[in-house]
């Protein structure tokens, strides 16, 4: 088999390659007080972040909406087809 020998040659090879890919960006090691980049990070960070609660908000309200239909179900269909819209009128309508 060819595979074990080509990966134990090459692996190396490319955790040599990509080592230095893994270091952070500049922004993150450089200077960023007061810089575009800082900014616009933390306009990203707080979007994410309002993002996030809108929508695990939605999922809890939505948790409480089926809690709250559980405990006040409504009433049966052929009960509400018995009500008489017009109690006084015995008359029926066609």
């Amino acid at each position: 088999m060819k595979t074990p020998r080509f990966a134990a040659l090459f692996t190396p090879l490319f955790l040599a390659a990509t080592s230095h890919g893994a270091w952070a960006c500049a922004t993150c090691w450089g200077d960023t007080s007061g810089s575009k980049s800082t900014h616009a990070a933390a306009v990203g960070i707080a979007a994410m972040v309002v993002l996030m609660f809108a929508m695990l908000g939605s999922i809890a309200a939505f948790g409480w909406h089926l809690v709250w239909r559980a405990k006040n179900p409504l009433p049966d269909y052929d009960e509400l087809l018995a009500e008489d819209p017009n109690p006084g009128d015995s008359t029926p309508k066609s």
